[in-house]
């Protein structure tokens, strides 16, 4: 398979690193146990820039924090029955690190889980999982870590590390690959235009009622090319389009999740946290630089941000010393749309992290609604399904409990010449049924126009 070319960003091949980096494992002592990972420090990846071509790809890239994760290969996984088990599943984890190059950073693992209910697509419930190799850059940092289950011979081991390393560096010097663009044809529409308006209605009569105070609903389209879709050649759009954006992917069974997602669920480093209430859309005009203040400045949208921060807070209280909340929601561009915007900062106390809080937090108010039992019966009655881990949670930890977790929106599931996108929008007393559905549809043409790249 002919893959993206890499060359020109890495100042070294990256095959004879990575039959330098198989000389130094050959002189390491491998633990007899555990899980086993080794980082060394290799400043001349430091170019990476693209994912490369390859097999269902686990990555994550925010590019505005100079954060790249790109994964190869499985060493170890898990997949508790829900969201709860995931913390009991890492800090189950006997990690044995071994440092080879001093002020390496340390081994990650990559967590994700969908919104809840039933999948069609294949995808677990809950999922965490240590890749067999991970290369991670930061800023002009760059390290490759390798990592491995104990038990095994420590020669089956080295090998293992030996095959990952040279199918990795396989990928990153293969030869461009030149494609035209291609222009997705709409097959399928999960619910009809038409019947999505009535569940707008439906659920503006349930918040009239007092049932609830927002429910958030979605709808999917199922898009064909007329050729097989990349995946690397999407996140190279989506990276260059939504820079500050998390652009991440997973791979499973033949299919990759592929988003580009505004929202932080939640980030820890040290004890320093953060979550983003995002919630209030309108379209972004440049013929109009003043539509996307008027709109976001509407009540409508004002009452649904206000929601989704009271929420947050709430959640976090519990666990953090101290909270910073600004007063005043800002606006965050990102392409046809803008977003109000609240990000939240504070504090863990002593004992608390980043698996407690995303289990706090999700689903929260932006992608079901509230209150959440009330918002999750109206959903199941309207017939709202969703598929992958659309409107779930997807990131990495490290050994050391710092990570992150971004929520699962402005997605699609590839496989072969078919991507199935899925958006959604927030539901309060004010919605009327012709808004939200034109709000699905910009939303919906992030994706839409990253894929003719793909």
């Amino acid at each position: 398979m002919a893959m993206p070319s890499q060359r020109g960003e890495a100042r070294l091949p990256a095959g004879r690193l990575a039959a330098e980096l198989v000389r130094r494992i050959d002189r390491l002592a491998l633990p007899d146990a555990g899980l086993i990972s080794v980082t060394f420090s290799v400043p001349d990846l430091a170019g990476i820039a693209r994912l490369p071509a390859m097999n269902e790809p686990w990555s994550w890239q925010r590019p505005s924090d100079g954060l790249t994760l790109i994964a190869w290969g499985c060493a170890h996984s898990v997949a508790p029955a829900d969201t709860a088990g995931l913390a009991a599943a890492y800090h189950g984890l006997d990690w044995a690190h071994l440092d080879v190059d001093e002020g390496g950073c340390e081994p990650v693992a990559f967590l994700g889980h969908g919104f809840g209910g039933a999948d069609a697509l294949g995808f677990p419930p809950t999922l965490l999982r240590v890749p067999l190799l991970v290369v991670r850059r930061q800023g002009e940092r760059c390290d490759v870590i390798l990592s491995h289950r104990g038990g095994m011979a420590p020669a089956l081991i080295r090998a293992a590390w030996k095959d990952a390393l040279e199918d990795f560096a396989l990928a990153l010097e293969a030869a461009p690959l030149t494609v035209a663009p291609v222009l997705p044809r709409r097959i399928a529409e999960i619910p009809s235009g038409p019947l999505y308006r009535e569940r707008v209605r439906a659920a503006t009569q349930a918040i009239a009622t007092g049932r609830l105070e927002k429910v958030v609903l979605s709808r999917q389209i199922l898009v064909e090319a007329t050729r097989p879709l990349r995946v690397e050649r999407l996140v190279e759009a989506l990276v260059a389009r939504h820079p500050s954006c998390a652009i991440l992917t997973a791979g499973l069974g033949g299919r990759t999740l592929v988003a580009a997602s505004p929202e932080r669920l939640v980030a820890c480093r040290g004890r320093d946290v953060g979550s983003y209430a995002l919630a209030g859309t309108a379209p972004s005009d440049p013929a109009d630089p003043f539509l996307g203040g008027r709109l976001l400045s509407g009540a409508k949208d004002r009452h649904e941000h206000r929601l989704v921060v009271e929420w947050i807070v709430a959640a976090l209280s519990d666990l953090c010393e101290t909270l910073d909340v600004p007063a005043e929601p800002r606006r965050m561009g990102l392409g046809r749309l803008e977003h109000l915007w609240t990000p939240i900062t504070g504090q863990f106390k002593p004992g608390a992290g980043l698996l407690q809080a995303a289990a706090r937090l999700h689903p929260t108010p932006a992608v079901a609604g509230l209150p959440l039992g009330a918002a999750r019966a109206l959903l199941a009655e309207l017939g709202e399904s969703r598929a992958g881990w659309y409107t779930g949670a997807f990131g990495w930890i490290d050994r050391a409990g710092d990570g992150e977790m971004a929520v699962v929106l402005r997605c699609a599931v590839l496989e072969g010449d078919r991507a199935l996108l899925s958006a959604g929008g927030g539901i309060v007393a004010a919605s009327e049924p012709e808004a939200e559905f034109a709000e699905t549809e910009l939303k919906l043409a992030t994706m839409l126009e990253a894929l003719r790249r793909a």
